[in-house]
């Protein structure tokens, strides 16, 4: 079972006194790299967000925005500030009594005095705000997760058809090569005959057998193609298993791939392999960019 890394979730939870709204986006990533966002008096919640992220998510970046909004009306409304409020009409009623024919001052005056209103006080409802937080952050994970889960399915289902399409070049490979060698031997053996029947020389049997076998060896992709066969059920058995596939060892397995079809390819000059290893080699391009996507 794979996860993408892309996702989108919104979660929202009310209690007593605070609606809060969560929104989570996350993109491919090499760790997890979470940024959150919240209010400035707030700043001391983060480590709830940080905390639920962590439980569910291993790799991604993940952006948490954060809206809280209060829902009864002494922690919606602006407070005066009294202290503020009395020195500024104690010097209005002074500028008044200085100033000879002047109106007295009036209420709507001193509303009008800069940084009289501040906003409410809330620091004695972050407990119970928090428990909001995390159950909002709770639910938006829940949808994030799912919507990871099901882009998941999808590269599931196009890994596994590039797996398939690599097996089926490789086992072309496999059943090819046997011809190549012995069509290869045939030539060898009649390239050193003819070379030492221009020298003037005896042919040894034994010798040229050994030279034909060492040229062979160099050119066998039998153990290529065991550790190719090897790595791509290991990516079957990891997309198709029950438990979390975890993407970089996806990755290095894909890595590995890309090595032994090179090694192939490079110890080769039959036609019809070489073409199977550019076909291998395009579907592991394609299947690397594919990885890239899983948590």
């Amino acid at each position: 079972m794979i996860r993408s890394m892309t996702g989108y979730g919104k979660g929202i939870a009310e209690g007593d006194l605070y609606r809060v709204q969560v929104e989570l986006r996350s993109v491919n990533g090499k760790h997890l790299d979470l940024i959150v966002r919240l209010p400035k008096n707030l700043l001391e919640l983060e480590d709830v967000v940080r905390d639920e992220v962590r439980s569910r998510l291993q790799r991604g970046r993940v952006e948490a925005f954060i809206q809280v909004e209060p829902l009864v009306a002494q922690l919606k409304a602006p407070r005066i500030n009294a202290v503020l409020a009395r020195y500024y009409w104690q010097d209005l009623q002074q500028l008044h009594l200085s100033l000879p024919g002047s109106e007295p001052p009036r209420l709507e005056h001193l509303l009008r005095m800069p940084g009289l209103f501040e906003s409410p006080d809330e620091s004695h409802d972050v407990k119970q705000l928090g428990l909001t937080l995390r159950q909002a952050t709770q639910t938006a994970l829940e949808q994030l997760v799912g919507m990871r889960s099901q882009e998941g399915s999808a590269l599931a289902r196009d890994i596994l058809e590039r797996v398939g399409a690599i097996e089926k070049d490789a086992a072309l490979v496999a059943e090819r090569q046997n011809a190549v060698q012995e069509e290869l031997a045939g030539k060898l053996k009649q390239k050193i005959q003819t070379l030492l029947q221009d020298l003037g020389g005896d042919l040894d049997e034994n010798r040229l057998l050994q030279e034909v076998a060492y040229m062979l060896d160099r050119m066998d992709i039998n153990e290529e193609l065991v550790r190719l066969q090897s790595h791509l059920g290991q990516i079957r058995d990891l997309i198709s298993g029950d438990g979390a596939a975890e993407g970089r060892r996806l990755d290095f397995l894909t890595q590995e791939l890309h090595r032994e079809v090179n090694t192939i390819g490079s110890k080769t000059n039959d036609l019809g392999i070489s073409q199977a290893v550019v076909r291998m080699k395009n579907e592991i391009g394609k299947l690397k960019e594919q990885v890239q996507n899983i948590e």
